[in-house]
This record gives structure tokens, sequence and C-alpha cells, in this order.
């Protein structure tokens, strides 16, 4: 049998080549759009100490750095300094707290010149509300002002015969415990934690969804007072779950229970 002509090898070479180049084009394409998508992060201003600070001291300019964040990171953290507060919140201010170098500064850091100023460092869309919770499981001065916790809760069952505790909210930033503060109140050293209190105050959203206002008619609900779980502080949680009530739970956040004059007693179930 003859050979075929060296000219049709040749073609039929420069076909394979020319479809895998072509491959490797639209590999290489589609894995360069995924790197964009991946950097393609909504970035924030940011600023960090450039030295640790110790309460009393008076901030100056060279002691802050500017930085970008990812948005995401910067709401996960809490209430930022930002760019448009730096000179009117913080430089020339005093810190109210001890800061390690690299720390993010925070509104709540500052002295206002009219004195403590516990409202200025709620984050925006935000309230504090004080919550009620069982003081005989509370635990002790393991929380801390800043930690987050969950709030767990009895409540009557889908069939109303009976009750199950729930977790309700996930992820709230503890900013007093039991009425005391770190800025200023009858706490000596935030540091130490409170033994016995019968209520924490945490922030909570107020649009979008309103939690507080969810959290007041779901609380009417509640049997007994709630309990608290300190998340760790390298928890991350689930998306979306973060400050929000348990979906499961909704039918109770839309109309207030009748409850009784006495309400409940503080660890009577």
């Amino acid at each position: 049998m003859p050979e075929e002509a060296p000219a049709v090898q040749n073609w039929r070479l420069l076909i394979v080549a020319c479809v895998l180049g072509l491959v490797v084009m639209v590999v290489y394409n589609i894995h360069i759009g995924k790197v964009r998508r991946g950097l393609d992060v909504a970035m924030v201003p940011a600023f960090r100490y450039t030295r640790n600070l110790e309460v009393g001291d008076k901030l100056a300019e060279d002691d802050l750095e500017r930085i970008e964040i990812p948005k995401k990171t910067a709401e996960s953290i809490g209430r930022l300094l930002e760019e448009n507060e730096k000179d009117t919140m913080a430089i020339d201010r005093t810190i109210n707290r001890d800061v390690s170098k690299s720390d993010f500064a925070m509104t709540g850091h500052f002295t206002t010149a009219s004195g403590n100023d516990p409202a200025a460092s709620i984050g925006k869309g935000s309230v504090q509300v004080t919550i009620p919770v069982d003081s005989k499981r509370v635990p002790g001065r393991v929380l801390r002002i800043g930690n987050h916790v969950n709030i767990l809760g009895m409540l009557p069952s889908k069939s109303g015969s009976d009750y199950t505790t729930y977790r309700i909210i996930e992820w709230l930033k503890v900013v007093a415990i039991g009425g005391q503060t770190d800025r200023g109140g009858s706490m000596q050293n935030a540091e130490a934690g409170v033994r016995n209190y019968k209520s924490i105050t945490v922030e909570m959203k107020r649009k979008d969804p309103d939690v507080s206002l969810q959290w007041s008619n779901l609380q009417t609900h509640l049997r007994g007072p709630a309990i608290i779980e300190i998340c760790p502080s390298r928890y991350v949680p689930q998306k979306g779950s973060a400050g929000v009530i348990n979906p499961d739970l909704v039918r109770y956040t839309t109309k207030a229970a009748i409850v009784s004059d006495g309400g409940f007693d503080d660890g009577s179930y």
C-alpha cells in the first residue's frame, strides 16, 4: 500500500495543533475569569494603630495607619472608625481603653469632647437592646463585653402542646453585662468580668429586617428568661444567619402574646 504524502500528514498535524491551541485558550480565559471574579471584592477604608496605647493617652495623627479591607470583613468586626470620622472623633481625643499596635480603631475607643458617649459606638442601622437572661444559667465572668453570643429560649412547639428550646438569634455583640459597661460605669475593670447578672445588652438591627422589633414580639412568647451561649472568637456564623431571628420562629415575631401582669419569675422554670 503506498505511503501517504508528507503534505497530507502536515495538514493533519496543523489541524490538531490549531484545535489544541483553541482548547488551551478557552481554558486559560475561563481560569482568568475565575481569578478576576475572586479578586473583585468590595474594599473599604479602615484604620489600625501604629503603636500600643493605654487608657488616658491622647491620639495623634501618626498613631493611625490607613488601610483597606474587604467590606464583609469590616462589617463582621463592628463599628470601625470611618474616614470622615477620624478628625472629629479620634485625633486629639483620649483613648478610653488599652489598645495594641495593629488593632483596628473603633469609634468606641475614644472619649468625646463632652465625655464618655456609649451611643457613639452603636453600629449603623443598629440599636442596643437589653435582654433578661436566666441568672442561674449565665456563664458568669467567662462572658466579657465585646463577645458575641447566641440567644436561646423555650417557645411553644408548632403543635402548641409543649415547649421546645430553640436557638433564636445568633452572633449578637455584647455591649453591657448586668447594666455595667467598660466605659466608665460602675464596672472598675471590664477585664475582670461580672459574676452575677440578670440581663445583658446587645446590638440588634433596626431595619432590613427590624430584629429589635421582632425580638420585642417574640420574647412575649418565651417561657422564662433567655439563655445565652458564648460564641468562640474565631467562629464565623453561617452566611445570612448572623444577628437575625431564626427563620423557623418567624411565626412568633409578628404578634405579641398576651402575658399575665406578673410575667415570668426569674429562674422559675
